[in-house]
């Protein structure tokens, strides 16, 4: 498995941990990505969570 891959799994799977969290837990999880790795992980990570989403409805 190639880095790039293992980094994109990463990504999904805690966007995914985020999407199982309380929802009024996510946007101060989220507040403390953008305080650790800056807004632009931030921002990242809460597209990622938005896809995830997507994905999860319409595979329901």
């Amino acid at each position: 498995m190639r880095h790039q891959s293992t980094e994109q799994y990463r990504h999904e799977c805690e966007a995914r941990y985020v999407l199982s969290m309380p929802f009024n837990a996510r946007k101060p999880f989220l507040e403390l990505v953008g305080k650790r790795r800056g807004d632009a992980a931030k921002t990242a990570l809460e597209l990622e969570v938005r896809r995830q989403y997507r994905l999860s409805k319409e595979a329901a």
